[in-house]
């Protein structure tokens, strides 16, 4: 739990350069067309995916710190600490999934003729916006949560010491 810091920093950095590499791909022309399908698909997934790892991130440390909370007769306040990053990042994290995947699926939609003019690139850039906005605002919480479990660490060793 303690690396989870760098983890997310190395799953955000590529999904920013995948954005980046879908939004030159789909602006430029200077591939086939199918390439800006492919990885405006492939960056759907990989923005899902780290957003779910984000979530399941906080479900897994909340449920630790809960059970140190209990065991070792923490503080509540841990707990309920914990309780807010999860409240803190999961809307966004579960926004940004939702978005991204109308993104993609407006993005089918314009390929088939089912959706003219500029509404997907629009909804592309938006969502692209607000999906590094919640990068911020989860690395920010991740930080607080790791220094939150490095103190019961400390605590808890220092009650079995």
């Amino acid at each position: 739990m303690l690396q989870m810091g760098r983890i997310f920093v190395g799953l955000a950095f590529w999904n920013i350069v995948l954005f980046g590499v879908t939004i030159w791909l789909g602006v430029t022309h200077h591939s086939a067309h199918w390439q800006h399908q492919a990885m405006g698909v492939l960056t759907g997934i990989y923005t899902c995916l780290t957003h779910s790892i984000v979530l399941m991130h906080f479900m897994g440390s909340g449920k630790a710190i809960k059970e140190a909370v209990e065991t070792y007769s923490l503080p509540v306040d841990y707990a309920r600490r914990t309780r807010k990053f999860k409240a803190r990042t999961s809307g966004l994290a579960t926004l940004s999934c939702v978005l991204t995947i109308i993104a993609v699926w407006v993005g089918g939609a314009k390929d088939v003729g089912l959706s003219k003019g500029m509404a997907h690139a629009w909804l592309a850039y938006a969502t692209v916006a607000f999906n590094l906005y919640s990068f911020w605002v989860e690395y920010g919480v991740i930080q607080e949560n790791t220094q939150m479990i490095r103190e019961i660490d400390a605590k808890i060793a220092g009650q079995t010491s």
